[in-house]
């Protein structure tokens, strides 16, 4: 970053070097035999120039984007009156001192200067003005390219790591079949996680809604999943309180809070078991979610999906300004408030399609199972 300001620098160094020295040929050009060199003539009459250009240029960066009118006016104005003062200094105070070419300035006239002065200030104010919205275009175009190249990098790493899913149903398929005979637990495990993953890949990707008793039923099959890895000492009280038929939400909000919990929480004290309430409020037309875990003494799990700070987009992006996400975190634990809008949609319930492949999962129907706090 500091290298580039310093070659910005140096090329707006060698851009005014040549400028200045362009000028003072073209000076020459035109009265060859009284004309001299001289270093402070060539800087002097191009620095009240030059100041113009860079204040025209932070006037911009102030103010131009967002436009607001009334400041840049009142800008232009201050910055005429310090290009004003700037030659009157220049023109009557410093050029008896420096061996200047061209003819000695008149007696002072305010208003005659002003005009010449005016002329001036506006040939560079916009030269000041063409650099930002030029800068601002560059800047812009590689934005767009950079988000061009990630965008294109995302796709070929998620083909890369894209599982095929109906290879992926069908082996859960087998794997289903040949554990049957064995353990109707490690069977039941592997419908459930057979479940998780069909919801996970179907669902829609671009924030459209799904119904919340989907989201519900994902939930209730990822803590299942997670009871079964440890032999049901999970202590989980998860409550659902209103109607919950025709709710839509955007997918996947509810799920990453409860698997951020399962990761980072002390899910298995049974004297402080964890949280998690889901509110359907028809009276004001709200999904409340409220969750509480205390957290892991030990190790945590690595965390890995969309994270937080991903919803926090997601609920942003969607909902605008119309959410509330609190979050309470302390040494000992973990609070968490989402209050999010909803509308109610009269429609029949649409089930997700899945591939035509899993015939074996459609013969096997599984309890739905309300996970409670284990108790020895």
């Amino acid at each position: 970053m500091r290298k580039n300001k310093y070659r910005i620098i140096i090329y707006h160094t060698l851009f005014w070097s040549c400028y200045m020295l362009l000028a003072n040929l073209l000076e020459y050009g035109l009265n060859p035999k009284n004309h001299h060199f001289s270093i402070g003539d060539i800087f002097f009459t191009q620095a009240p120039n030059i100041v113009t250009v860079y204040l025209c240029v932070l006037l911009c960066h102030k103010y131009a984007n967002p436009p607001k009118t009334l400041f840049l006016v009142v800008g232009c104005i201050v910055i005429f009156s310090f290009s004003y003062l700037n030659w009157y200094i220049t023109s009557y105070y410093i050029r008896p001192y420096i061996n200047a070419n061209g003819p000695a300035p008149r007696v002072f006239n305010f208003f005659h200067f002003g005009i010449s002065v005016l002329w001036i200030f506006v040939t560079y104010a916009l030269i000041g003005f063409g650099y930002y919205y030029a800068s601002e275009s560059v800047k812009h175009e590689r934005k767009l390219r950079l988000i061009e190249k990630e965008k294109h990098e995302a796709e070929y790493a998620f083909l890369r790591a894209q599982i095929n899913p109906h290879f992926l149903n069908n082996t859960l398929n087998f794997f289903f079949a040949k554990s049957l005979p064995i353990s109707e637990e490690l069977a039941n495990g592997i419908m459930t996680l057979s479940e998780i993953m069909r919801y996970s890949l179907e669902i829609d990707k671009d924030d459209k809604m799904t119904l919340i008793e989907d989201e519900i039923e994902h939930i209730k099959n990822v803590i299942k999943i997670n009871q079964l890895r440890f032999n049901n000492k999970l202590q989980i009280d998860f409550t659902i309180s209103g109607d919950t038929e025709h709710i839509r939400l955007i997918p996947l909000i509810l799920i990453t809070i409860v698997e951020n919990i399962l990761k980072h929480g002390d899910c298995t004290d049974k004297l402080h078991p964890i949280k998690i309430a889901l509110t359907i409020n028809k009276t004001d037309n709200s999904i409340y979610l409220s969750t509480w875990n205390k957290k892991k003494n030990g190790p945590k799990e690595l965390s890995s999906g969309i994270g937080l700070e991903n919803i926090k987009k997601r609920l942003t992006n969607h909902y605008k300004k119309d959410f509330s996400l609190v979050i309470k975190d302390t040494d000992i634990d973990y609070t968490l408030i989402l209050n999010i809008p909803y509308n109610l949609i009269v429609e029949h319930k649409e089930n997700i399609h899945f591939p035509d492949q899993i015939t074996i999962f459609d013969q096997f129907k599984l309890t739905s199972v309300n996970p409670k706090p284990y108790t020895s």
